[in-house]
């Protein structure tokens, strides 16, 4: 017992421990509590800890006794709990039924009476609600309804028409046709660009004149011109000519024949649907094939060649040559259906080259596309 004091008394700190011995009490004795105060005063473990959460030694010999015991009958693990099946809940019965589960319970070998399932409870049909009558119209109501609905349908057309229309003018591109310009518009460009000879003269000075005047005086300056200047102005606007054609010649050549091909269908169906033949003529294409001729039409070729309808209205030019090709016999027509059928091959051999040699077009071919057209294709 002693040597258990002792060994309990070494563990304290040695301030501490001088503070649980009996002194006398003197004069400074309040002081030097203060000055013990500050320091640890509760017992440290008496085995250092390396890892901080480290079980102590007592621990670890219980878990390892619980490991050796894991695998015995009464172990913890091997006791599987079986959970409590839930009596349904009874409902209250009356004096017969109780005595007869009464005698049930007291003869086990019965069988157990099944009981019904429940019908769930259909839910409230709720009635379908009549439809709302349509409010009667006055005849001015009327009226006007019908006017919104024929404008109504009428912009929707316009609007299809119209974005067919855009559609259309995208896929007929816009080729830089040659303009064709005179020795005159060479003549009245220089004169509204530059301070040429009327400014100088002082005819145009006057800022309020319009433009008619401008005219009326280049034109009776054109008429005082002389030979030479005249020369050098039909000069110029043949240049100008010439240089435009070759543009617009580079220009086809750029892109594919299939690509010109859907931008004339597309100009045709534009003529139709603006009534502007100028505006969307077609593009003239060296490599597109030409169509094939009837023995008719050869046979109008080799009149009109012949010069015998010089001085003669087409109109009757075509009445005569009409006549003539009526009174042809047979073995004279056959020598002109021999000529059209070598035209056709001559056609279908163009069309076989140029689609071989040029790639598929991305371009769409226009809808609606004519009767002509498809024949050609």
């Amino acid at each position: 017992m002693f040597g258990r004091r002792v060994v309990v008394s070494l563990r304290i700190p040695l301030q501490p421990r001088l503070l649980l011995t009996p002194f006398r009490r003197q004069p400074h004795a309040a002081s030097c509590a203060l000055l013990h105060q500050t320091q640890r005063t509760y017992a440290t473990p008496g085995r250092p800890r390396k890892v901080v959460g480290e079980p102590s030694k007592p621990v670890k010999r219980a878990v390892k006794r619980a490991a050796a015991k894991a695998t015995g009958p009464d172990s913890p693990v091997k006791q599987i709990v079986k959970p409590r099946k839930r009596s349904p809940t009874a409902k209250p019965a009356t004096a017969k039924k109780a005595a007869a589960a009464s005698d049930e319970a007291a003869t086990p070998d019965k069988a157990e009476v099944k009981k019904a399932p429940k019908t769930a409870k259909k839910a409230p049909k709720t009635a379908k609600r009549a439809p709302r009558k349509p409010k009667a119209l006055t005849e001015e109501q009327q009226v006007a309804k019908t006017a919104r609905l024929e404008k109504y349908k009428t912009n929707k057309a316009l609007k299809l028409e119209m974005a067919k229309i855009q559609s259309l003018k995208v896929v007929a591109l816009k080729p830089p046709f040659p303009s064709r310009r005179s020795a005159y518009n060479v003549f009245l460009a220089e004169a509204s660009k530059s301070d040429g000879s009327l400014r100088a003269k002082g005819s145009l000075q006057d800022k309020n004149k319009s433009l008619g005047e401008f005219a009326q005086a280049t034109a009776a300056e054109w008429k005082q011109c002389t030979p030479a200047v005249i020369e050098h102005y039909n000069h110029l606007a043949h240049t100008a000519v010439e240089n435009a054609k070759a543009e617009f010649l580079r220009w086809v050549e750029s892109q594919p024949p299939e690509t010109i091909r859907a931008a004339n269908l597309a100009r045709m169906r534009l003529r139709r649907a603006t009534k502007r033949a100028y505006q969307w003529r077609s593009i003239h294409d060296e490599r597109a094939a030409k169509h094939s001729r009837t023995p008719y039409i050869l046979f109008s070729i080799a009149r009109h060649a012949s010069g015998d309808f010089k001085s003669i209205a087409l109109m009757d030019r075509s009445k005569l040559i009409g006549k003539e090709w009526k009174a042809l016999s047979e073995g004279e027509k056959n020598n002109y259906r021999a000529l059209a059928d070598e035209d056709k091959k001559r056609y279908n051999d163009e069309v076989e080259s140029s689609r071989s040699a040029s790639p598929p077009s991305s371009v769409g071919v226009p809808e609606e596309v004519p009767e002509q057209a498809a024949a050609a294709a």
